[in-house]
């Protein structure tokens, strides 16, 4: 079932993220600017994407999960795919709206589905192997976009994958199975609970508050920061569109494993011991990694570049178990996928709807004066000063931690 819904993080990301890929030859087509590639890449995913996520998550909270799951990926699966098919920027931009609508129903329902599925003792490691679909997802669009765009162009590459994940589909449809008519559901899971008293429940718990806004934080640079840096590669080191994809999804499936993997592990052996290291070590990760992504980006050197994002990349990446396994912590049995889903409402409306918007306006504004390359680098220092404040809200939750946790 794990390796099911790996597929389905897998399949979610690669449609997220080939829009990294697409950046700089779609912004030639349509003479766009950095801040039309922003909201492209940020805010046309995110609207509906934040705004159904609640909704849907609130259908996983009772009913068919896997039914929701196959329908989700049906969906944006096929919008995808008319990516490659637009004519001008305002219809990608809704079609990219209608991507991040159909994905909205998939990472909050496997979230509630790992839980379910795992204890609490073994959860940080699961998580942390559900993770690795992010940036296998990632490495997927980056390296095999990249290639399929250089020799085919970018509407070939959507039409590809979208196409082709419509087989995920079939796949969670005949072989994912829901817990929930597999074991007797007790009384108190078949009533179930309201939407209101359990967005209550959680906004009267104040770690779950500060993770909720550590992650927004987090998004910022996840989804606003690094989906920049194969333009960075392209413009600062004057790597082809092909080589700069290869070598950024490599750095980042290496930096997947190690730091997925190792975060599982020290999640749950730290949260066996005490609820608070769970986000206390999420904040320490994402501060430590402050350092190594400057260095990356006021760097010429090459080498060195790619010695700093990996490491950078290995800490952030071994916070994401840390982070939704504190979620999971004291959110309840009840309110899952609805927790995972106000996790993912800051990240993505915050992170992915501000992010690149942000880092695109920044970089337009900084390049006027400084050039296109030096603009962006700027923008994307700024953008990344955001694991600091967000280092500091994990770390504060701890506090809390531990009076507030739920099974």
């Amino acid at each position: 079932m794990l390796a099911v819904l790996f597929l389905v993080s897998t399949v979610s990301n690669i449609d997220r993220q080939i829009m990294t890929v697409a950046i700089e030859p779609i912004k030639a087509e349509f003479h766009a600017t950095d801040t039309q590639m922003g909201l492209l890449t940020g805010a046309a995913f995110a609207l509906f994407y934040a705004t159904l996520g609640l909704p849907i998550a609130r259908l996983a909270d009772r009913g068919n999960r896997k039914l929701i799951i196959a329908i989700s990926i049906t969906f944006w699966s096929l919008m995808t795919a008319i990516c490659g098919a637009v004519q001008t920027f305002a219809q990608m931009f809704f079609a990219r709206l209608a991507v991040g609508g159909g994905e909205a129903g998939a990472l909050p329902t496997s979230q509630s589905l790992i839980a379910d599925y795992f204890p609490p003792e073994s959860r940080g490691k699961a998580i942390g192997i559900f993770a690795m679909a992010g940036v296998a997802g990632y490495a997927a669009a980056l390296i095999g976009g990249a290639q399929i765009a250089s020799r085919f162009g970018w509407r070939a590459m959507f039409v590809t994958f979208g196409l082709s994940s419509l087989l995920i589909a079939v796949i969670v449809s005949r072989s994912l199975r829901e817990p929930r008519t597999m074991v007797p559901r007790t009384t108190d899971r078949a009533v179930g609970e309201r939407t209101d008293p359990s967005i209550r429940a959680l906004a009267h718990k104040p770690s779950f508050l500060w993770q909720i806004a550590g992650g927004g934080f987090y998004g910022i640079v996840s989804y606003g920061a690094l989906i920049f840096v194969v333009s960075h590669l392209v413009r600062s080191f004057g790597l082809p569109l092909a080589q700069a994809g290869t070598v950024y999804g490599s750095i980042s499936t290496v930096t997947a494993i190690v730091g997925a993997l190792a975060g599982g592990y020290l999640t749950d052996r730290l949260g066996r011991r005490s609820p608070a290291a769970v986000p206390m070590l999420t904040g320490l990760l994402m501060i430590a990694a402050l350092p190594a992504y400057v260095l990356a980006l006021l760097t010429h050197d090459f080498m060195i570049f790619a010695i700093t994002a990996l490491i950078g990349g290995c800490l952030i990446f071994c916070a994401g178990p840390s982070l939704f396994a504190g979620i999971h912590m004291v959110c309840g049995s009840r309110r899952r996928a609805t927790a995972i889903a106000l996790l993912y409402l800051v990240m993505n409306s915050v992170g992915l709807g501000g992010g690149p918007a942000l880092t695109g306006v920044l970089s337009d504004a900084f390049g006027a004066h400084q050039g296109s390359a030096m603009g962006l680098r700027i923008a994307m220092l700024i953008a990344f000063a955001a694991l600091l404040p967000g280092g500091a809200c994990f770390i504060i939750a701890s506090r809390t931690m531990t009076a507030d946790v739920e099974a």
